[in-house]
């Protein structure tokens, strides 16, 4: 998210605050090394997923929306992040070519939406199309607690140095909020680091400790009563990177990853 559009000086980060970027106290417990060559895409999650999904509430949070850069006086508004005060929203970032972070996190929804109900979630969406304006961080939020979510996930990509690769897994800290949610949280990151590293995008080496990153400054994790994460899928600033984030085939194996990482959550609870 470092490097995203901004409309004013108020607002310089995809996700509040997201810069600069803080290493992790410490990351989850029991993580085994990432591998450094990303295994072959596995099999698609229907095939793994059973009836686990059966009843259980999803929670997607595509990061941002189309019409946000429109609308300045709306996402530049304060509201409560959980500890202090943030934008109600941001841009997002784009590739080089403009290829905006809306549109892939969007993209990955829609396509995790759908699998999710397939298999037999009610899947909660924070937002419903891709040319509003919003919601607020904290409305997101309170969409997926009120919810009651069984997991959910906030969908990013990152605008970093060009040079830099790799997605990361954003955990929570402990707010008052979120307390009972921040370990299951935890475990939920390292099931999604194993899904991930299947995908072909790499693990973030720039960003926090074997691809985790602790955050105290964003709504979602600082807010959230369910298990959730913060995916920054790729680095939208990278060639290599871009290439897979503009790719269909990458998106639809970034929600079936998710998706396989859901299961395995839920299956372990």
């Amino acid at each position: 998210m470092a490097g995203c559009l901004a409309l004013s000086s108020a607002l310089t980060a995809c996700t509040p605050g997201s810069t600069p970027r803080q290493q992790p106290a410490g990351s989850p417990a029991a993580s085994a090394s990432p591998s450094s060559t990303p295994s072959a895409p596995s099999a698609p999650a229907s095939e793994q997923t059973d009836d686990v999904f059966d009843g259980a509430v999803i929670g997607i949070d595509p990061g941002h929306n189309g019409g946000n850069a429109g609308a300045p006086e709306v996402i530049n508004e304060p509201v409560w992040n959980g500890r202090s005060q943030s934008p109600c929203n941001t841009t997002g970032t784009a590739t080089n070519d403009g290829y905006p972070e809306t549109d892939f996190t969007w993209a990955v929804a829609t396509k995790l939406a759908a699998d999710l109900r397939e298999a037999g979630a009610k899947v909660v969406m924070t937002r419903d199309s891709n040319d509003g304006v919003g919601p607020c961080i904290d409305k997101r939020a309170k969409t997926i607690n009120d919810a009651k979510a069984d997991v959910a996930i906030d969908i990013h990509a990152d605008g970093a140095a060009e040079s830099e690769r790799g997605f990361s897994l954003l955990i929570p800290v402990p707010s008052g909020t979120n307390d009972e949610v921040v370990q299951p949280s935890r475990r939920y990151a390292r099931m999604l680091r194993t899904e991930m590293e299947k995908t072909g995008m790499p693990l973030a080496s720039y960003l926090g400790e074997g691809g985790f990153v602790e955050r105290d400054d964003l709504a979602g994790l600082n807010l959230t009563t369910v298990p959730q994460v913060l995916l920054e899928t790729g680095n939208m600033r990278n060639a290599e990177d871009a290439r897979l984030l503009k790719s269909d085939e990458f998106q639809k194996r970034t929600a079936a990853a998710i998706e396989r990482a859901m299961a395995a959550y839920l299956r372990s609870r």
